[in-house]
């Protein structure tokens, strides 16, 4: 089936609380969708950010971000009263240091109103009992410490024992209860909202990174999920080897799993982390799925990934274990980077669909893999990710070469014109489906990038305003997806 949809982080959702939420933003993006005959809505990762705001690094493998938490439907639910809403703030970038001053303290006043006696409590707890305890201990543990970084704690803390953790149950037994009910409020918030997508035949993309942060939870109750070092601390981190954007590579920072665990656990922790997802998401995209292969490695006192090394990932073993437990997972593969044949022949393995990315075809006017002409119908075409500069941006960017073989190659004269006509190009392909940015339907130019690659802060903070999504632009959307057969709805009218 022919389909298209649209990438927008939550957090980059029109809103009027300083950052996109699961509230009325979210549902109007929605109907957007609807009205523009678009199948799905891409989003990134979920999770509860950590150092850098990056969705990428979070407290939890598992845990919804509080953020994205909708202040307006706290208080249509009973949750806090009308003076407790915060100012409305609908332009401008996200200010993260201004949330975590203000935002949580409010979250944390109408989680104290949860029912944890309903019904629906109850299943959400049974549900996710197997991270949310944790997690809850974790925060309570973190916010007694000042919020310091997991390797800043004193050695009995960052590597407790069992009677350790348990005295710290009892300690912090009510502030566990307190983070539990933020995951439950997000998690009633973030049900409906998906409900409401399904209902108007709006599939959701998750984002799944590969790796999760060292700072977090399974860093320090589940530390044998990794490999670490003789003072339990990460022995390497993870990131990407030299190239022409970045010459000391890329250190991401992210510790490395102990895959010789997994295999004699048969990968249940992935196992439960993946079919997680598939309660979230109706499709997820696994990040850096060439990691699944082999993997970059760095030795975590480096300061750069110069010196770092490749070894071998789980492979096809891997990619039986999660069929074999979870045969119905919907999944693309994130098939990007410095890919080789074994990555090929894993990802044709998978059986997974893997990405096409526009801004990576006109590099040196070869007949690169990227060029819509070499699609094949089991992809998903994109003309760029969150990790890579906005359409217009390239268009202005890239040496004269390289544009000027798209303009030949799309048949376009002036640069203005191009961004509408790489969109139309990826529409036209064989891609059985198609995923174009919101910045690049707007045009918008480096002010919408996303995110920088190997910068740490500064990241993460464009935000839509709600007066850009016409119904001009959604009848364009429409149009297009109509014309090239890709409509959620009717075909050509």
């Amino acid at each position: 089936m022919r389909t298209s949809g649209i990438l927008l982080p939550v957090s980059a959702l029109p809103s009027d609380y300083g950052i996109g939420t699961l509230g009325e933003g979210a549902y109007k993006f929605i109907d957007f969708l609807s009205d523009a005959s678009q199948h799905y809505w891409q989003i990134l990762p979920l999770g509860h950010t950590g150092f850098g705001d990056s969705p990428y690094q979070c407290f939890s493998a598992f845990a919804g971000n509080p953020y994205y938490i909708d202040p307006m439907l706290l208080f249509q639910s009973g949750y806090i009263g009308k003076n407790d809403l915060p100012e409305e703030e609908n332009i401008g970038k996200i200010d993260y240091g201004a949330l975590y001053k203000t935002r949580v303290k409010l979250i944390k006043k109408a989680a104290e109103r949860a029912d944890v006696n309903s019904a629906e409590y109850s299943s959400f707890e049974r549900q996710n009992q197997f991270w949310l305890e944790d997690y809850a201990l974790f925060m309570s543990v973190k916010e007694s410490e000042k919020m310091k970084p997991l390797k800043a704690w004193e050695e009995k803390l960052r590597l407790p024992d069992a009677d350790t953790v348990d005295r710290l149950k009892t300690k912090y037994r009510s502030e566990i209860r307190l983070w539990k009910n933020i995951q439950f409020l997000f998690h009633l918030q973030w049900s409906n909202l998906k409900r409401y997508a399904n209902a108007r035949n709006i599939e959701i993309i998750g984002d799944v990174p590969i790796y999760i942060s060292a700072d977090s939870g399974e860093m320090w109750l589940h530390n044998e999920l990794f490999v670490t070092d003789d003072d339990g601390n990460p022995a390497l981190f993870s990131g990407c080897p030299p190239d022409k954007f970045s010459p000391m590579g890329q250190l991401w920072g992210n510790p490395i799993y102990d895959w010789t665990f997994h295999r004699k656990d048969n990968y249940s922790w992935w196992i439960s982390r993946l079919r997680h997802n598939a309660t979230l998401y109706d499709v997820i995209r696994i990040d850096h799925f060439r990691g699944i292969e082999d993997y970059y490695a760095v030795d975590s006192t480096a300061s750069n990934a110069v010196l770092g090394e490749w070894y071998k990932g789980p492979s096809r073993e891997f990619i039986d274990a999660v069929k074999r437990n979870i045969p119905a997972l919907r999944v693309i593969a994130e098939d990007l980077g410095d890919i080789n044949d074994r990555v090929r022949d894993l990802l044709c393995y998978s059986d997974f669909p893997g990405m096409k990315i526009l801004q990576f075809a006109f590099d040196g006017a070869c007949n690169s893999e990227y060029l819509p002409h070499n699609f094949t119908r089991h992809s998903v075409a994109y003309t760029g990710t969150h990790d890579n500069p906005t359409m217009k941006q390239w268009t202005l960017i890239t040496d004269d070469e390289s544009l000027s073989f798209a303009k030949k190659y799309l048949n376009v004269n002036k640069t203005d014109a191009l961004v509408k006509d790489c969109i139309r190009a990826l529409f036209m392909s064989v891609s059985d489906t198609v995923i174009i940015p919101m910045q690049d339907w707007l045009s918008l130019g480096s002010e919408a990038r996303m995110n920088v690659p190997s910068i740490a802060f500064g990241n993460w903070t464009w935000r839509l305003r709600g007066d850009e999504l016409t119904e001009e632009l959604s009848r364009e959307i429409a149009d297009m997806t109509r014309l090239y057969f890709r409509s959620n709805k009717e075909e050509i009218q």
